[in-house]
């Protein structure tokens, strides 16, 4: 049958990057959707201990990472595979095998492969099937062209770039149905919030223009990165478009190891307190931190986007994998890759992990280094081994080794998170959110683990003496106007006011540094703003910051934050004289320090600690001017 092999293959320079081709056509999905393959029908991961004896040398179905599929080719004829895992390497090729069920081709391998030639790159589309009768001659048609439609998609995408369109990316030919009169309703109550015209003006191009997959499960600031928009504004754009009813907010659960979304909820109220993860075979406890993400889908009422799947396995469904590879049994695969940082081999449905990091010492020299799975875990040389991880010399070649008698899919992945994601515990600390979608709250008793989070505890010195100097009705006047102040200072630093106590202000924030900058520029401008408001003598305030873990719960109606962090920021501020910010000097190594700010270091002990604590007592030159 070898003679009778069918390959097809083209190539076309283009003047882009090997990233930026990477980019464009390792998302099978949205390529297969544009340039016209039919959608496919996905069969859940075989469980392995389903059936111990199923053997997948003599059975591929056996192997729990092979899918079965079935699609409509032409709409009308029934065509059954199964789907082997894809192969590839980040920037270089990628290729997936299909075996066929029945009809002229046997099977198939289809694939790209990217060659940098100046600055620009080589793009190889190719496609290589073994036929099984000979009516297969009457398949090499099709097959010639998908592979010319891969390229064709290339010369659309940069026509449309040098449109100068925000979404170069092509679409489908095919028109989308949208309900003009109901977009045109919504997109003037956005019109009239606090966005960007321009941004209004992109989203309602890609509501009208873009494909089903680009308008569910949106990301916002994968889509800032399209649109070389800011991405907090591109946040704020999705907040506000949901709240016109443009479209809906959905909050994923990512599986921690494939990074995926295995489980949708619509509300906070309505995650669970665990979840499964089918391709990885693991449960995982809910966290706010990277396992609840926050995306966005058009509303039906403006557009209907139907969730078929083209391709379930592309590379930019896991991005941060730099490349995969499918091993059979006893088999060595060669991977031609340079780690110039920390990666982490691993095995899918194997929680073991081997840290790959370069090696830096001088006397180091390229090799051919092997690293062997078996019994459950990556193994490499003995003389390479440092702390459990493996030095992998610069230049060295990898060999990846399946030691088993099954099939194995080794993955060599970026150990980071990527920043493309805005989790649940990024957006609940945002003012914006917590005002527009104040009814998003946990389920009363459900309590979710916040690993990083920053809060800043503020309180007015001396309120006592001013209430009993103006009186209560004037003195609560200031009090209540100084909460606006805060509000507003807190909302442009990035975080939000989680409850007010009396007249101390309790606020979280995603980031430390976020916390500390607007903490800080409290101090400094609270003077002024006294002044604008006639407040005299001026406000005093004291505040304090501290950072850590939490929990993250439903109390008084609103999302709340209870332990020991919390705790500690309260104590914190307690320690503030006014004018300053106080916190401890551990978390004040961890942040960025602002120009024109001192540190005064001090040793106290803190209201229910046995030990005494270490603080810092920042103040800066524009707060003393201004308070002079």
């Amino acid at each position: 049958m070898k003679d009778q092999r069918i390959r097809v293959e083209r190539e076309r320079a283009y003047p882009m990057s090997a990233a930026e081709a990477w980019r464009l056509l390792a998302d099978t999905d949205h390529l297969n959707r544009t340039i016209g393959l039919p959608a496919v029908e996905f069969s859940a991961p075989r469980d392995p201990g389903a059936d111990s004896k199923a053997d997948p040398k003599a059975d591929p179905s056996a192997d729990p990472l092979i899918r079965r599929a079935r699609a409509r080719a032409f709409g009308v004829v029934p065509v059954r595979w199964q789907e082997f895992p894809f192969d590839w390497i980040r920037e270089r090729r990628y290729t997936v095998r299909r075996d066929f069920e029945r009809g002229p081709i046997a099977t198939m391998e289809i694939g790209i492969e990217l060659v940098p030639s100046g600055s620009g790159v080589t793009v190889r589309s190719y496609a290589e099937a073994m036929p099984s009768n000979a009516l297969a001659r009457l398949a090499r048609g099709r097959i010639t062209s998908s592979v010319d439609d891969t390229l064709d998609f290339c010369d659309r995408y940069l026509a449309r770039q040098r449109a100068g369109l925000a979404d170069p990316v092509p679409v489908p030919r095919a028109k989308p149905v949208v309900h003009q009169a109901e977009l045109d309703r919504r997109l003037a109550r956005l019109a009239a919030a606090p966005v960007p015209a321009l941004l209004v003006a992109r989203l309602k191009q890609r509501i009208c223009e873009g494909s089903d997959d680009q308008l569910t499960g949106i990301r916002p600031f994968a889509l800032a990165g399209v649109w070389s928009a800011d991405r907090q504004e591109v946040l704020r754009l999705f907040l506000y478009a949901t709240r016109a009813g443009l479209f809906e907010l959905r909050w994923e659960l990512m599986c921690p190891t494939c990074r995926v979304p295995k489980h949708e909820a619509e509300t906070l109220a309505k995650l669970p307190v665990r979840f499964h993860c089918d391709t990885c075979g693991i449960a995982y406890d809910v966290d706010f931190d990277q396992r609840v993400e926050l995306r966005f889908s058009v509303h039906p009422a403006v557009r209907k986007a139907t969730s078929q799947v083209y391709c379930i396995g592309g590379p930019l469904r896991t991005p941060h994998i730099v490349a995969q590879q499918y091993l059979g049994p006893h088999e060595d695969r060669q991977v031609d890759i340079a780690p110039a940082g920390a990666l982490q081999l691993r095995t899918v449905r194997s929680a073991h992990r081997l840290l790959l990091t370069p090696e830096q010492s001088p006397g180091a020299r390229g090799r051919d280094v092997t690293i062997t799975y078996s019994a459950g875990r990556w193994v490499g040389p003995h003389s390479l081994m440092r702390d459990g991880g493996l030095a992998v010399p610069a230049g060295s070649r990898l060999m990846l080794r399946n030691q088993t008698d099954g099939p194995i899919l080794a993955a060599i992945e970026d150990p980071a998170w990527t920043g493309e994601a805005t989790t649940a515990a990024q957006v609940t600390t945002l003012q914006e959110f917590r005002d527009l979608f104040s009814s998003e709250v946990l389920a009363p008793g459900k309590q979710l683990a916040v690993s990083h989070v920053a809060f800043l505890f503020s309180d007015l010195k001396g309120s006592t003496r001013l209430y009993e100097g103006l009186g209560d009705a004037p003195a609560y006047s200031r009090v209540s106007r100084h909460f606006d102040f805060i509000r507003q200072a807190v909302s442009r630093g990035g975080g939000g006011i989680v409850k007010t106590m009396g007249d101390g202000v309790m606020c979280a924030f995603y980031r430390l540094d976020d916390a500390l900058g607007t903490a800080i520029r409290l101090q400094q401008e609270v003077t002024a703003w006294c002044r604008e408001q006639d407040i005299e003598p001026a406000l005093v305030l004291k505040v304090g910051v501290h950072h850590g873990p939490a929990i993250a719960m439903t109390a008084n109606e609103v999302l709340d934050y209870f332990g020991r962090t919390v705790n500690l920021a309260a104590r914190v501020a307690d320690q503030s004289r006014g004018g300053d910010v106080v916190l401890l000097r551990d978390v004040l190594a961890q942040a960025s320090l602002p120009a024109g700010v001192t540190a005064e270091p001090f040793t106290t002990r803190l209201r229910g600690l046995d030990e005494d604590q270490r603080l810092v007592r920042l103040t800066s030159a524009a707060t003393r001017a201004a308070r002079a």
